[in-house]
């Protein structure tokens, strides 16, 4: 009898449902591989959507269906990239009784050691996706060092694409300044300074009236006198400012009035755990001004979990750090699948490159052919000029698809290397690094703590949830006979 399976099948948008990874050609695989390997494929949801956040309409609508059709116990997809490229979706799947995920490109292994693989998988697309945004946020950082503002114009400049620096905004610019002058230099509240603000003919890019608090956030902006404030710090921007860094400043302090921010004392373990006794959250207190002590916050009375300092806290969690530690057997043994997953990758791209090539050929000798027969007088400067399109059309189509096969379809191995990497090295990181970056780890790791006591129960993230139980059970034993080689 055979295996009843579905199928998935994803393009990120729309236009790369048109070439790369089309539907088309996923479905096609998709069929062939149930045909050659005794499956039913019940049903099959397609859809053009990132993986990279939760909330996909066809994914939520196969879980729905998977979680009645109990006689299901597989999802068929071209590669786990496709299933998922978010941890929360993959551990959805994986967390179904009997429910196996089958890739076409990808040999994994039957049971605990294949799940552990297709963590790691998952975690490596996850750490794809969210490095290609790191890239984006690089070369905006980049960019404001440079004194380049990299988002759009904020109300009173306009973005010069061709210089690519802002510029003050003619119409705008003034009333911008006059707004300025009038908050810091009257006997006017923020609120009364809306109508004022609406009367002058202060609008937005949209045309809208600002209100009280994309006013304020107005007046807040350093932009206006010349400065750059982006993530937090703050740099010497390339554009004119709008007002003098006087007039900025008395702004600001009609804004903060007489009150000055108090700096608060940082708890950095504080949100990680919660009492064992009760099921409180754990707090944290600064006790005669300097040392600071974790405890209950006692929501549902007195409980038996006593102070702990936070050098003793801060002990309790290495053995959570050292529970997902790989070694470097286990690191080359990943890095040899990555390996091996690239190769197959690269052997892709470069066919479907040389298919690419022979397309481009084929419109350029087309284009030279009508060419002629336009000169000869064979076909009208009409019919031309729709070939002409359509040819630069496909033309711009088959350089997209060229670009995204340079840029790859999946992450570096140095990129997946230093995941595995600072899995290894995780607890002599943390041996050496303050509360504060020791907490950034844990965080990574960590979804929750059960604190009893001097006791600590970890609740990891996937994928590291698995490699905690391969380290702890020995699932993982690399080499020529590991359970992890592909099979089949």
């Amino acid at each position: 009898m055979k295996r009843r399976v579905v199928a998935y099948i994803r393009v990120s948008t729309e236009e790369q449902a048109t070439h790369g990874y089309s539907i088309e050609t996923q479905r096609q695989l998709l069929a062939d591989y149930a045909a050659g390997h005794d499956l039913d494929v019940v049903r099959t949801f397609e859809e053009s959507h990132s993986a990279h956040k939760p909330g996909r309409p066809e994914f939520s609508a196969m879980l729905k269906f998977l979680r009645k059709r109990k006689d299901v116990t597989g999802v068929l997809c071209y590669k786990l990239d496709r299933l998922s490229r978010n941890l929360q979706d993959y551990s959805v799947l994986e967390e179904m009784e009997g429910m196996s995920i089958i890739s076409v490109t990808e040999s994994l292994p039957e049971g605990a050691s294949g799940r552990f693989v297709a963590s790691i998988h998952a975690a490596v697309s996850r750490l794809y996706s969210d490095q290609l945004g790191e890239r984006v946020r690089h070369a905006a950082n980049t960019k404001v060092r440079r004194g380049g503002w990299p988002g759009p114009a904020p109300t009173g400049y306009v973005n010069d694409r061709e210089a690519k620096v802002l510029l003050p905004d003619p119409e705008m610019a003034p009333i911008v300044r006059r707004v300025f002058e009038v908050y810091a230099n009257e006997d006017i509240s923020l609120s009364q300074l809306v109508g004022r603000a609406k009367s002058l003919g202060l609008r937005t890019r949209s045309g809208g009236v600002l209100s009280k608090g994309p006013l304020h956030k107005l007046l807040g902006n350093p932009i206006y006198c010349g400065l750059l404030r982006y993530e937090g710090k703050v740099y010497q921007g390339e554009h004119e400012p709008i007002v003098s860094k006087a007039l900025y400043n008395r702004a600001q302090d009609k804004l903060r009035g007489r009150s000055h921010p108090l700096t608060k004392r940082r708890f950095p373990y504080r949100g990680l755990m919660t009492c064992g006794y009760c099921g409180c959250r754990i707090t944290a207190s600064l006790i005669k001004g300097k040392y600071v002590y974790y405890h209950c916050t006692h929501g549902k009375g007195k409980c038996g979990q006593s102070y702990l300092p936070q050098d003793s806290l801060g002990e309790l969690f290495f053995p959570v750090v050292e529970a997902v530690r790989l070694s470097e057997e286990q690191v080359r043994a990943l890095m040899a699948g990555i390996r091996r997953e690239g190769g197959r990758r690269k052997r892709d791209a470069e066919s479907r490159m040389r298919e690419l090539r022979r397309q481009l050929t084929e419109v350029t000798q087309m284009r030279d052919k009508a060419y002629e027969d336009k000169l000869r007088g064979v076909i009208s400067d009409e019919r031309w000029s729709t070939l002409e399109s359509n040819w630069s059309a496909k033309e711009d189509r088959l350089s997209a698809q060229m670009v995204d096969l340079e840029l790859g379809t999946g992450p570096a191995e140095d990129e997946a290397l230093a995941t595995f990497e600072l899995l290894e090295r995780a607890p002599r990181l943390y041996r050496t690094q303050p509360h504060e970056e020791r907490v950034r780890l844990l965080k990574a790791l960590l979804s929750n703590s059960i604190l009893m006591g001097k006791n600590l129960d970890p609740f990891y993230r996937k994928p590291f949830d698995l490699v905690a139980e391969g380290v702890s059970r020995s699932l993982w034993l690399p080499g020529e006979d590991s359970n992890l080689q592909p099979t089949g």
